[in-house]
């Protein structure tokens, strides 16, 4: 066991390592599938975030002693960091000496700070927190119990249940129990359909992301069910048909660009689809004031190209009382039809393509770690609802632990 001690430092730059910590590991979590980052983004971004976390390391007592401070002052970024320090500094440990304080935390805490302890112990459990981590996993509290299993789920600890948490009705630990359960291969068909059912669209979200994990067998056609409803339809069931990326699913979403309550979800939808055969509509769509914004998005996801707006017009137009000015750069549909006229021949009509990169069927592409976040996530869960015999992969994962 090595004492920690109190080295000479500077405290106001302990104090800014801490700082950026936070700041750069609530982007982090932040941007974890976006469209904007790629696994390469990722690693640079989170080698801040190491870099950060060795200078309160060096800083021994001053940093720990300040990590604490931070813990539970109610905000989730904050949470993250603390835990970071404290538990780099139990690392290899076999009793809890800085990480009692988390332990504590975890039990009595208020939800921000949970939620930060949690997304920073799935990146590394210190051994003196695992049999905590069990007992608590076990309460009767759903919200610290689901943060619990979530960190066990994450490093696939064998010996954690869900239980009756996939039931709860309280959108917070269920959002996390139906992705332990996923993780675990122990998600139940009757607590999916529940979940799709929820009023509550994170929900919704997180049991179509579960459900295709798992190969549920009827996930599309209740996506289509949803999706399709004449009243009150579902648009994050109809973006999920653009992710499955089934061909009969084509002219279902072409239907739902008329429908104004569905028309945006589908023209995203038509990015995950992937097919170049939504291509004419996408480009026709660019035009549009409504629309042409996620249609030019969409055209760039399937191909890749990044040329996709103009500039602003000068002077701006003038916003009716009440608006907001609307921050996204107009389309360039010449600019468009113009990089599709180059690029038709050579991406098939009948295949599927992310950012240019043409999708397998039953197989991750080549281009697989190249792609944005958003998309690669998308392709994997492609995948795995389609029953393909593609690896248990960790997406949330610290990016040099996901590279294959």
């Amino acid at each position: 066991m090595r004492e920690f001690g109190r080295p000479p430092v500077m405290l106001d730059i302990v104090e800014e390592h801490f700082d950026e910590l936070d700041f750069l590991s609530e982007h982090r979590e932040a941007n974890v599938f976006t469209p904007d980052w790629d696994l390469a983004w990722l690693a640079a971004h989170e080698e801040r975030c190491a870099a950060h976390l060795d200078g309160l390391r060096l800083a021994e007592l001053h940093g720990t002693d300040l990590a604490m401070a931070r813990l539970c002052g109610g905000e989730m970024a904050a949470a993250l960091a603390a835990t970071l320090v404290l538990a780099s500094a139990d690392a290899g440990e076999q009793k809890p000496r800085f990480t009692a304080p988390v332990f504590a935390a975890l039990r009595t805490a208020d939800p921000p700070v949970v939620d930060g302890i949690r997304r920073a112990l799935r990146h590394g459990v210190p051994v003196p927190l695992g049999p905590a981590l069990r007992e608590l996993a076990t309460g009767a509290d759903p919200l610290r119990a689901a943060a619990a299993i979530d960190v066990l789920a994450f490093v696939r600890a064998g010996d954690v249940t869900v239980g009756d948490l996939t039931r709860s009705t309280e959108p917070g630990p269920l959002v996390l129990a139906l992705g332990a359960a996923a993780r675990l291969g122990t998600l139940r068909a009757g607590d999916i359909a529940a979940a799709l059912e929820h009023g509550d669209p994170g929900v919704r979200r997180a049991a179509l992301r579960a459900a295709a994990h798992v190969g549920m067998p009827d996930l599309a056609a209740r996506c289509r069910a949803a999706a399709g409803r004449p009243t009150d339809p579902d648009p994050e069931a109809l973006l999920w048909l653009g992710v499955l990326g089934d061909p009969a699913d084509e002219a279902l979403l072409r239907a739902a660009v008329q429908r104004p309550d569905l028309a945006r979800a589908a023209v995203q939808a038509f990015g995950a689809f992937g097919r170049t055969s939504a291509i004419p509509l996408l480009l026709e769509l660019s035009r549009d004031k409504a629309l042409g914004v996620p249609a030019a998005f969409a055209y760039g996801r399937i191909t890749g190209c990044r040329d996709l707006f103009g500039e602003k017009p000068f002077p701006p137009p003038e916003v009716a009382e009440g608006e907001d000015e609307n921050e996204d750069l107009p389309p360039a549909p010449e600019r468009m039809a113009s990089d599709w006229r180059r690029r038709a021949a050579t991406m098939a009509k009948d295949r599927a393509f992310q950012h240019g990169h043409e999708l397998p069927a039953a197989a991750l592409p080549a281009a697989f770690d190249a792609l944005p976040l958003d998309a690669r996530r998308d392709v994997y869960l492609r995948l795995r609802a389609r029953g393909a015999a593609v690896p248990d992969l960790e997406l949330e994962a610290l990016a040099l632990r996901q590279r294959r």
